[in-house]
């Protein structure tokens, strides 16, 4: 299990730790990355509907820090600044960097 984790970022230690019940903790993770929001999210860029997107990014990095996936959560926080500071020119690079570790992450945990 901790090379599972390890494999995508993730910190079993702390996990197990805050989550003693994983297969709990699993099917909590499987719901937070079915999301409706990290698919509206990428319609939001598109449409250049910063606020909302922001909105979003926001309740989704802050999800991904309470289940203790940091890598997941480092990635929408970059995303967030992006919007929260209007720098646009990176946006969308950070966005696929989020799109490819939410799919390592999700396929580790088989959502």
């Amino acid at each position: 299990m901790k090379n599972k984790y390890a494999s995508c970022g993730l910190n079993y230690d702390i996990i197990a730790e805050k989550y003693p019940d994983l297969m709990e903790y699993e099917e909590i993770v499987n719901a937070y990355l079915a999301d409706e929001f990290f698919v509206q999210l990428e319609q939001m860029l598109q449409e250049e509907d910063y606020g909302m997107a922001k909105d979003a990014t926001k309740g989704l990095y802050i999800l991904a820090s309470e289940l203790c996936l940091f890598p997941l959560y480092e990635r929408l926080l970059e995303i967030y600044e992006d919007l929260e500071y209007e720098t646009y020119k990176d946006l969308m690079l950070h966005y696929q960097d989020l799109k490819d570790c939410h799919l390592k992450i999700r396929g580790i945990f088989n959502a």
